[in-house]
């Protein structure tokens, strides 16, 4: 039989068993976060950039379409009511001169000369509303050129090359009946340079171009005469996002991505909605914070690399 020391040492084996240390026991595995996750040569060897999101803010737009007026249409007009006014300022000065020598005993000029000094003064300030009609219907009722000075003014700088008229038409009912208190205006082209203009009033109708017209003075552009050009209105109210640059976009699946950089090694492939162009990038409003990364450079690379994980950088 088996004495008690067997005994004994099969109590002190299942002790040892059950008080196994904890540090002894496998490490449990940490969950891996999502996305593609390198090492820091291999980031360095692809190339990789990333810069952080920008704030940005984004209001719905209607756009439309226009024209910079040539100079000399403006010039005719200019020189037509001009003219007019000279005209119609002579002769009032003569039918009063005429007046004043047709009364009296003795009179120095006859009823005849004092009434046709009178028709000639009316028939020259019916020229002058005709010529300011004509304005009216060419550039409408507000134009701000209506008193002399402010006229002489504007019509400087058009002629120096300062300003430039630009006439707009948007699509009937797309602004309701207000008047845009600024309006963007861009010429054509990729990469457009664009201004804003605060001098706005409304056209005359145009059947050439259906809609709703304006006209704004723009200073400090470069645009040419008759060159084309749109023009934006801002609508509704500000919301609030980052802008993702174009460099940054990848394409896949029918859908715009691009790659956030979510740990210091680890790139999360982000679908994003690019219908709301932005300056040189994109407005988006959901999936992107403020200062998260956003690979720049090289995001092809890291798709070719997530969708083929044996894929290597080029030396």
């Amino acid at each position: 039989m088996r004495g008690p020391h067997w005994i004994g040492l099969a109590v002190l084996l299942l002790l040892a068993a059950c008080g196994k240390p904890d540090a002894e026991k496998p490490a449990e595995k940490e969950a891996e976060a999502p996305g593609l996750t390198l090492k820091a040569e291999e980031i360095k060897s692809l190339g990789i950039a990333t810069a952080p999101a920008q704030i940005a803010s984004w209001r719905q737009q209607i756009s439309g379409y226009g024209v910079v007026t040539a100079l000399d249409t403006i010039a005719v007009n200019d020189a037509e009511v001009m003219t007019a006014q000279a005209a119609a300022v002579q002769s009032q000065a003569a039918a009063a001169r005429a007046r004043s020598l047709a009364t009296g005993e003795e009179a120095a000029v006859s009823r005849e000369v004092l009434e046709t000094a009178q028709s000639k003064a009316a028939a020259d300030q019916a020229a002058l509303m005709l010529a300011r009609r004509k304005t009216d219907a060419a550039f409408g009722h507000n134009a701000p050129w209506h008193d002399a000075a402010s006229r002489q003014a504007i019509m400087a700088r058009l002629a120096s090359g300062r300003s430039v008229l630009v006439r707009v038409t948007f699509p009937l009912g797309a602004l309701g009946n207000a008047i845009p208190a600024t309006l963007q205006i861009a010429r054509l082209g990729a990469n457009p340079k664009s201004w804003t203009s605060s001098t706005i009033w409304e056209a005359p109708a145009d059947n050439a171009f259906p809609g709703r017209g304006f006209y704004a003075l723009l200073d400090g552009s470069d645009l040419a005469q008759n060159e084309h050009i749109t023009a934006t209105v801002p609508v509704g109210a500000a919301q609030a996002g980052v802008i993702v640059p174009a460099a940054a976009l990848i394409y896949g699946d029918n859908e715009a991505w691009v790659y956030v950089q979510t740990r210091p090694e680890t790139f999360l492939k982000t679908r994003i909605d690019i219908g709301k162009p932005l300056g040189e990038g994109y407005f988006v409003a959901d999936g992107i914070r403020a200062g998260q990364r956003i690979v720049t450079g090289g995001a092809g690379l890291l798709l070719a690399r997530e969708t083929n994980p044996s894929t290597e950088a080029e030396e």
